[in-house]
């Protein structure tokens, strides 16, 4: 798929500008809301629904974007615009001042409180809180001193220094404080998205496992290797747990795809690009129409596997959602857990040196696979009977086992799939009558939690 060459979108924004009738203005803010404007008008996936009466000089340029998105919030629910570049970057490559660790909220009792407990869903190695001895399942119903609820809980969650109160949930809704308090401080965090692997043996097959949490082309190399150890061993089955990946580099998953599709896919068509009439006429005129297609990518980690077992949440976004539908014309995937997200749009940092430390991440392309077989107004679903919720065991905590785990519930229904049978100790429960968790919409931590990008050339 064509990564728009600069030197061509160059031409483009040259192009736009001298039909702009703007006037200039020495103003700061009006050079940069020029500036926001022209790009938008140029790139943004729905530059249609941007008209030369959307112009204006003066003004925040936060809002003067924020008025540009198609239907805030309904339809774009992800461009976005920073004065931030350094921490946009940052974000991009994985680096955060974080924890260490995530959390899925919910309701501690339904309907009849608005208090919330949070559920540590993973805990990132040597991390503040790997070394607070945190771990996946703890139950968190307070933070420095104030209980959380459904106001507090986005502000006390990301604060920097944290003391958090754990407890056990009683079967009365009741909560039994655990001693002592753990102490944490955020740091400036490189986060590994190879959170766990793992090569499983049972009922004659080798399955292996890889938790898998952002898609950060930073670390292709160790991506690339961890399926060549997968290879190296025979695995016969694969399980992908993108439960807390958000999405990331398109090519990435690309590459992602291309080492897990059967090796006789090789040159097929994985996906197609659709940009806004513009774009997609000037890449077509200088790089032809098969610019806009990716194709499965010879590797040499490919496992050449015929079906695939992979884990989804609501918040399996964007580039996890791109290895699902993008897999399915070629392969038997297996999808288990929730629906995801629903994000099948990209988008790429646009940043001008005469506007330093601004930077604007606007949707510019939307995805689609060999068939176009997506349904674009809702998330994936998972497989029939197969629909279960994440960490709902709320109530039974001592069934809140690590990822990698064979017994851990989704990875041991994963391998009931494959395999026709459980193991040895696992007991699968109905997770559906269970708490539903907390859902503000809110994207939890910062704006690329459900993102998928590529890079201009």
């Amino acid at each position: 798929m064509k990564r728009p060459d600069k030197s061509l979108l160059l031409l483009l924004v040259t192009f736009l500008i001298a039909f702009s009738s703007c006037e200039d203005s020495e103003d700061g803010s009006a050079k940069r809301n020029n500036w926001v404007w022209e790009t938008m008008k140029t790139y943004y996936y729905w530059e249609d629904q941007i008209s030369e009466n959307d112009k204006i000089g003066k003004g925040n340029t936060v809002d003067f974007f924020n008025s540009l998105v198609y239907r805030r919030g309904e339809i774009d629910r992800w461009s976005f615009i920073t004065d931030d570049l350094q921490e946009l970057q940052n974000l991009l490559s994985g680096i955060t001042k974080s924890t260490g660790y995530s959390f899925r909220p919910y309701y501690r009792d339904g309907d009849n409180s608005n208090d919330v407990v949070c559920i540590i869903e993973y805990v990132e190695p040597d991390s503040p809180a790997d070394k607070a001895g945190l771990k996946r399942g703890d139950v968190i119903f307070e933070i420095n001193g104030q209980k959380l609820n459904d106001q507090n809980i986005y502000d006390l969650a990301f604060v920097e220094k944290q003391e958090l109160a754990l407890g056990v949930v009683n079967a009365d809704k009741s909560i039994t404080e655990l001693s002592p308090k753990v102490n944490v401080l955020a740091i400036q965090l490189q986060s590994n998205p190879i959170l766990k692997t793992n090569v499983i043996e049972h009922d004659g097959k080798k399955i292996g496992y890889l938790a898998y949490t952002s898609f950060l082309d930073e670390y292709d190399e160790q991506l690339k290797a961890v399926f060549a150890d997968f290879k190296t061993q025979g695995i016969d089955e694969l399980v992908l747990d993108l439960r807390y990946n958000g999405g990331g580099s398109v090519s990435t998953a690309i590459l992602l795809c291309s080492m897990i599709a059967p090796a006789n896919t090789v040159g097929d068509v994985l996906l197609k690009g659709n940009y806004n009439a513009l774009v997609k006429e000037a890449i077509i005129k200088e790089e032809g129409e098969e610019s806009l297609i990716d194709r499965i990518i010879q590797t040499d980690e490919n496992l050449d596997l015929s079906r695939i077992a992979i884990l989804t949440t609501r918040n399996t976004a964007s580039a996890s959602e791109m290895i699902i539908y993008g897999l399915k014309p070629h392969m038997k995937v297996i999808q288990i857990g929730e629906q995801t997200h629903g994000k099948y749009y990209a988008s790429t940092t646009f940043k001008d040196d005469d506007f330093y430390n601004w930077a604007m991440q606007p949707i510019i392309f939307r995805t689609e696979n060999k068939d176009n077989s997506i349904d674009y107004n809702k998330g994936l679903e998972p497989n029939e009977g197969l629909k279960v919720q994440d960490l709902a065991l709320v109530f039974d905590q001592q069934d809140v086992l690590e990822l990698g785990d064979p017994n851990e519930q989704f990875l041991a229904l994963a391998i009931q799939q494959l395999t026709q049978s459980l193991p040895q100790g696992a007991v699968l429960k109905s997770l559906l009558t269970l708490e539903q968790p907390l859902n503000t919409g809110t994207k939890l931590g910062h704006p690329l939690k459900y993102d998928m990008h590529i890079d201009i050339e």
